[in-house]
């Protein structure tokens, strides 16, 4: 696939997401709406890694894939594993006294992320994420060209990227059905995103 094809598909994406998430109800309480409120986040930290692809400001948006996992990961967090009292903390203060590990921790607990993926997808990428969004080496390497300052950032580096956050567009979708108890919308964001993967967007 070439990087045109790549950002293509994951525009069709979120015009499908939108379509079909927007306007989506679900119970009113503050669990759900502090959860649904990091989930919206991540879809928009997806749309703007395809919009600063497209726009070729490709440092900015590999720097946007670690807060997109993060705020998948605390959006399902807060609905499937917060303390009322964590809940509470988190209003009233703006604190979440656990690590990225620990959250994800309390989640594998429970189905249906007792697989594991969630501390697959960390231990593999989480260095690197940290580099890309802190100015590390991974991304400082890739702000020259030989002796010239100028964006050096592979095509397939950057579909990496839209794949990653197509990945958890996809999981933020079903999620946000899941919250919603909307089965018919769960079932077919992840029959779009098989499509997806299958490089059929249509």
């Amino acid at each position: 696939m070439n990087l045109d094809s790549a950002i293509n598909d994951s525009e069709r994406l979120i015009q499908w997401l939108d379509q079909n998430i927007d306007g989506v109800e679900y119970e009113a309480s503050d669990r759900s709406k502090i959860a649904c409120a990091c989930l919206d986040m991540a879809l928009e930290h997806q749309k703007a890694i395809v919009l600063l692809s497209a726009k070729k400001l490709h440092g900015s948006a590999a720097a946007l894939v670690r807060s997109i996992f993060e705020s998948y990961v605390r959006g399902v967090w807060f609905y499937h594993s917060a303390t009322e009292q964590e809940l509470e903390r988190f209003k009233e203060k703006d604190k979440l006294d656990k690590t990225i590990q620990e959250l994800i921790d309390d989640l594998e607990k429970k189905p249906p992320f007792t697989e594991g993926t969630l501390s697959n997808v960390k231990k593999v990428s989480w260095d690197v994420m940290n580099s890309f969004t802190h100015s590390g080496l991974y991304q400082v390497i890739r702000r020259h060209k030989g002796d010239e300052m100028s964006p050096n950032y592979s095509d397939k580096e950057i579909i990496d990227a839209l794949e990653s956050a197509n990945s958890f567009a996809i999981l933020t979708g079903i999620a946000i059905a899941n919250i919603a108890k909307n089965d018919e919308l769960a079932v077919a964001v992840f029959e779009r995103g098989m499509k997806y993967f299958n490089k059929n967007p249509n």
